[in-house]
């Protein structure tokens, strides 16, 4: 027999866990312009089903570089600098083309500086970016792709005269 001084500790029955109420999530104010409500800037950088499909159309199914069959969406501009998911701003690129874009500025300027010579300086833009700056009249399609060829047009039309 163990001869202790002081007695054993005994445990307290536990208790059932309470739970935190959970307080409502806090929403963000959405941007209105005009009167009209922009969607937030994570709804308008990703990449829809419909613009994938139009970027695997001018590209094929490789990589733009190397044509590796394993491609990755790349943004051109990136989301965190306002860049959209329309299809003038990304391009399918390998794992590996897919990094270099992010680690190497030079890299990633020269893929802006293509870009810009295809489609204008606002092939990063979407027709709600457009509208903010009084580019186009209002938030439709027509309006938006009118303006975008255009803009193709002149900077095509610029990239000739420069060579």
């Amino acid at each position: 027999m163990d001869w202790r001084p002081v007695p054993k500790p005994v445990s307290k029955p536990k208790e059932k866990p309470r739970y935190k109420e959970r307080k409502p999530k806090k929403r963000k104010k959405l941007e209105t312009f005009k009167g009209r409500t922009i969607p937030p800037a994570k709804v308008r950088g990703s990449i829809s089903k419909k613009e994938y499909e139009k970027v695997i159309e001018l590209y094929g199914h490789n990589c733009a570089y190397c044509f590796s069959s394993y491609i990755e969406m790349h943004h051109i501009r990136f989301r965190s600098q306002q860049g959209r998911g329309t299809h003038r701003n990304l391009i399918p690129l390998c794992k590996e083309h897919h990094g270099l874009a992010h680690r190497n500025r030079v890299f990633a300027d020269q893929l802006r500086r293509e870009r810009i010579e295809s489609y204008g300086e606002w092939y990063w833009a979407d027709k709600f970016d457009l509208w903010k700056q009084n580019l186009i009249p209002n938030t439709t399609d027509k309006a938006f792709e009118s303006f975008m060829q255009d803009q193709e047009v002149k900077a095509r039309a610029a990239s000739s005269s420069n060579l």
